[in-house]
């Protein structure tokens, strides 16, 4: 009974760390298969003059649920600025981020709306971008931002809507 007892406990110290040492050398040896390892959403720019990026890539995820959904939303923005500050608000349904722009990209002057996504603008403008989400331009009343920060130099916006 006292070499059972001791081979179980041996077994409950040493399994897990069997487990999470195969674990780690899997996550190693292979690369980064994750769907969202790159932006999933790519606003195109419209530029009106000046050096601009072609894109503006969005990581963009729902998450379902009876009678609405959850989004969550970071903008690329570190692919054209090191650097982004979100620019205090009361308002629930709208939100901006201001990042300054590195110099190559310091003259553009255009700005990102696409048919499909119209909430989610990027404007440049005066050495800046500016990433909005705009809910007021969602034609159901009840929509809210419920959480925005700035993540890795990245505007991040968690919002939800209902039927």
């Amino acid at each position: 009974m006292y070499k059972l007892a001791k081979l179980t406990i041996l077994g409950g110290i040493l399994c897990p760390l069997v487990v999470a040492s195969a674990i780690a050398s899997t996550a190693q040896a292979q690369p980064s298969q994750s769907p969202l390892a790159e932006p999933n959403v790519q606003l195109k720019v419209q530029r009106t003059s000046g050096s601009c990026p072609q894109t503006v890539g969005l990581w963009w995820l729902t998450l379902p649920y009876e009678g609405g959904a959850e989004h969550t939303v970071i903008a690329d923005t570190r692919a054209f600025a090191d650097t982004t500050k979100l620019v205090p608000s009361k308002n629930q349904h709208f939100v901006e981020f201001v990042s300054p722009l590195r110099n190559n990209y310091a003259t553009c002057v255009g700005r990102t709306q696409g048919q499909e996504y119209p909430f989610y603008i990027v404007q440049f403008k005066n050495k800046q971008a500016y990433f909005r989400v705009d809910l007021q331009k969602i034609p159901v009343p009840d929509t809210l931002i419920s959480y925005k920060t700035v993540t890795t130099s990245r505007p991040y916006v968690r919002w939800a809507i209902a039927d």
